[in-house]
């Protein structure tokens, strides 16, 4: 402080203003409340943003047709009916990018039977698509799509609240709210799509493995993958972690054979094209339709599909960075003695491994598929070093 006396900035903190906001910064009940503030206004922000301008693309059309297809008799119908619910809500731009804004969206817009064949690559979020025509009769399909973002968004941010003062580690929500923000909280709310619905359970399922309720966390963990099959790779992911770390082997393990189970009885009654094809499709190249789509198995295509996720992750994306950032600050709490708890470094672990398994399983380079992961390996981070902004380094 020396330094500074003679100074304007050193003028400025020996006024009374400077020294009630001295007092106020180490006032720890007030930091935490406004830390909670903090991360409660971008939670609604992104709300109401998402309310007021939903993204209107292609995935969101394609659950709309899905949520509907119990009541057409036709393609042409379902085509009608979807195209008609979405030309509601969709501004004029974002109707025509939606219908003639690149070669495969006119094709859909213009084929009714090949657009519904695309269908297949959906119809297997069943428990999606099951609470869209719940919510239907309330608010109808396009707003309860944009509903099933909101709601599970209040309600992942809920319990990152409650965990964060259950540990006493409120202030690290000031950290914790731009992690999300970067690991594509925003875009994958406004997007309309299950990722939202997805996170709020998988974070509900780590809450409570790292309390040690390990039956109620696999029955949620279960009812995961009928949101997005997909997530049996965390599922997988946590059992390796059981057996790594002599968890009670039986609960998960029974888990991941019931979803095992699940998925393929979902993938077989949803007509889903099977992991090759689909892979194709989403990671060499595009098809107008899937009807007898089964491509051959080709090395060729295989490693261009990984080419293009990793070129592509690494362009355009965030999660690889902030994946490699995570595990720096890990790290560095493991070297400084602030691990947290044996059930917090496991379940980082199992964050880690599953976050490198999805995309090995299938790698698709947007955030919002692996924001589970990172979402849940911010939260740990934070619970485990417990940020203070009241108290000068070394007195925590």
């Amino acid at each position: 402080m020396a330094q500074l006396e003679g100074t304007a900035i050193g003028w400025a903190m020996g006024t009374g203003a400077a020294e009630a906001v001295g007092r106020a910064a180490s006032n720890r009940l007030l930091l935490d409340r406004i830390a909670a503030i903090f991360f409660l206004a971008i939670f609604l922000f992104v709300a109401v943003f998402t309310w007021v301008r939903p993204d209107y693309n292609w995935d969101m059309v394609a659950y709309v047709a899905t949520a509907l297809e119990n009541r057409t008799d036709s393609p042409e119908q379902l085509h009608a009916e979807t195209w008609k619910a979405i030309g509601e809500g969709a501004r004029e731009a974002q109707l025509y990018n939606l219908q003639y804004g690149n070669p495969y969206n006119r094709h859909q817009w213009e084929n009714p039977a090949d657009f519904e064949s695309q269908l297949s690559m959906y119809r297997v979020k069943i428990g999606y698509i099951e609470a869209l025509r719940v919510l239907e009769p309330v608010t109808g399909i396009v707003k309860a799509a944009v509903l099933l973002s909101i709601l599970p968004l209040f309600g992942f941010g809920l319990i990152c609240l409650l965990w964060l003062r259950r540990e006493n580690a409120l202030q690290g929500a000031i950290l914790l709210a731009p992690a999300l923000v970067v690991a594509d909280l925003f875009h994958m709310t406004t997007a309309v799509t299950p990722d939202m619905l997805l996170a709020v359970v998988s974070m509900g399922v780590l809450y409570l493995l790292a309390k040690k309720q390990d039956v109620a966390a696999c029955l949620l963990l279960f009812l995961s993958v009928f949101v997005r099959p997909d997530n049996i790779i965390l599922v997988f992911a946590l059992l390796l972690t059981a057996i790594a770390f002599g968890w009670r082997i039986l609960p998960i393990a029974l888990t991941f054979v019931a979803s095992f189970a699940a998925c393929l009885l979902i993938s077989k009654f949803g007509g889903h094209p099977g992991w090759w094809a689909h892979f194709y499709f989403s990671c060499v190249e595009i098809q107008n339709s899937m009807t007898n789509f089964h491509p051959d198995f080709s090395l060729v295509a295989f490693a261009k599909g990984y080419m293009r996720g990793v070129t592509v992750a690494l362009l355009d994306n965030d999660w690889p960075p902030l994946f490699l950032a995570v595990l720096a600050g890990w790290a560095l709490l493991w070297r400084a003695g602030r691990t947290g708890t044996g059930r917090e470094n496991a379940l980082m672990f199992a964050l880690a491994i599953g976050a490198l398994g999805k995309f090995a399983s299938f790698p698709l380079p947007d955030d919002r598929f692996y924001f589970v992961f990172l979402a849940g390996m911010a939260m740990l981070l934070v619970v485990m070093w417990k940020p203070r902004f009241d108290i000068a380094p070394g007195k925590a």
